[in-house]
């Protein structure tokens, strides 16, 4: 049996970030990842201006510049008849005014090794929880099987859960879910990108009658996704990859034939788009972040950036708290929980309202976006005032001396 100050669970972004802040700061931790590596497909890789300052702020800026990525200053929605640039992030960062498109792995292992440069950080891969250990009514640790097959348990006065949207430490804590609903599924693919690609926003959605993809630029490939509604994969995979290259090659010609690769269904992959609310994300022992917490749509590219300000805020809290009691290490989880509720639930709030109204144009074959859209594209200062929000709706706390001060 190994003893740490805090497990954390899921090595995803807001789980990496965590361990990250609480070992700079000198506390023991232990990340446990279920699988063999980061590579990660087709996940939230746009960072906000917002967490580029903040990771300025750490000295992780350049070396997220420093690995292959791209950038998009704005998001911008397609017709065949007309282009809407509907956000515009040059007023939201004086630094970083654009998103940061970066493979996830390229972050997460950024991460987990600026983290190894510190004596407390433990990472464990192909490491699967299975059950939580539980004294007096608190949750104290973890049981896992390791790489080795071998089952094997980690105290420390909190577990924390950032495994995801299909978080077994939320199946295993008793947490209860409410689905808000969604009105759209996503089938992603990717493509090789070329230095005479068209220099796009970089955050693209094109929209004919009945159908949309989405582009996303990143290093070295374009990410692109065949938007439907909810529910009807079957029907798309009755269909086959026929009406997805059809899409891909009327609106983006210069695609030419990287889409050849693209032949069967099986080539897709399947994002199901979920929005799910939860009554608690703390029970003594045990917190959940990230997608765990509040499963975030990827309508408005924020997942990611929600779940790193979760954790970013976390990490101010739990420094201090893990070498207190646990009725403070309580009540610091209980004020978390409080503050970023507030942000996940506005965030869902939105997303659903922009869902249903997709849809709607989508099924009755209007490829606009919706009028307040069009008039921020129409007044350039609403679509920064737009994109600035957008971005910093996030509200990432800065790093607390604590955090700041160590290195």
């Amino acid at each position: 049996m190994d003893e740490t100050d805090c497990v954390v669970v899921g090595g995803g972004p807001g789980g990496a970030v965590l361990a990250y802040l609480l070992a700079r700061a000198g506390r023991r931790v232990t990340l446990l990842e279920a699988r063999s590596d980061f590579a990660r497909r087709f996940r939230g890789d746009s960072l906000a201006p917002a967490v580029m300052d903040w990771l300025d702020t750490l000295g992780l800026a350049d070396d997220v510049l420093a690995r292959p990525h791209a950038t998009a200053d704005a998001f911008t929605w397609h017709t065949p008849t007309a282009s809407y640039r509907v956000a515009d992030y040059g007023r939201a960062s004086a630094r970083f005014p654009h998103y940061v498109l970066l493979p996830q792995p390229e972050f997460l292992g950024l991460l987990t090794g600026r983290a190894q440069d510190h004596p407390g950080f433990r990472l464990e891969m192909s490491a699967r929880v299975n059950e939580l250990v539980e004294e007096g009514g608190r949750v104290v640790g973890v049981r896992y099987r390791a790489a080795d097959g071998e089952v094997r348990e980690v105290r420390a006065p909190l577990v924390v859960g950032a495994d995801g949207r299909f978080s077994q430490v939320r199946r295993l804590g008793g947490f209860d879910t409410e689905e808000l609903g969604a009105g759209l599924d996503i089938l992603w693919f990717e493509v090789p990108r070329r230095d005479t690609d068209p220099p796009l926003s970089g955050l693209d959605y094109f929209a004919v009658p009945g159908a949309a993809i989405v582009a996303l630029g990143q290093g070295a490939t374009w990410q692109l996704g065949y938007v439907i509604p909810t529910g009807t994969v079957a029907r798309a995979r009755e269909a086959g990859v026929g009406p997805v290259v059809e899409l891909a090659r009327d609106r983006m010609p210069w695609l030419g034939d990287r889409l050849d690769a693209l032949t069967a269904f099986t080539d897709l992959t399947l994002l199901n788009v979920r929005i799910t609310r939860l009554p608690h994300w703390y029970r003594p022992g045990l917190l959940l972040l990230g997608d765990a917490a509040h499963v975030i749509s990827p309508v408005g590219g924020n997942g990611i950036n929600i779940a790193i300000a979760d954790a970013a805020d976390a990490g101010n809290a739990l420094v201090p708290a893990l070498r207190a009691a646990d009725a403070e290490l309580d009540a610091a989880c209980r004020a978390f929980e409080v503050r970023r509720r507030a942000v996940s639930d506005a965030e869902q709030r939105s997303q659903v309202r922009a869902e249903r109204g997709s849809l709607e144009r989508m099924e009755r074959g209007d490829p606009r976006p919706a009028w307040i859209l069009r008039l921020a594209a129409a007044v350039p200062p609403i679509a920064r005032a737009f994109g600035t929000r957008s971005a910093s709706a996030i509200a990432i706390p800065d790093p607390s001396p604590a955090v700041l001060g160590a290195r």
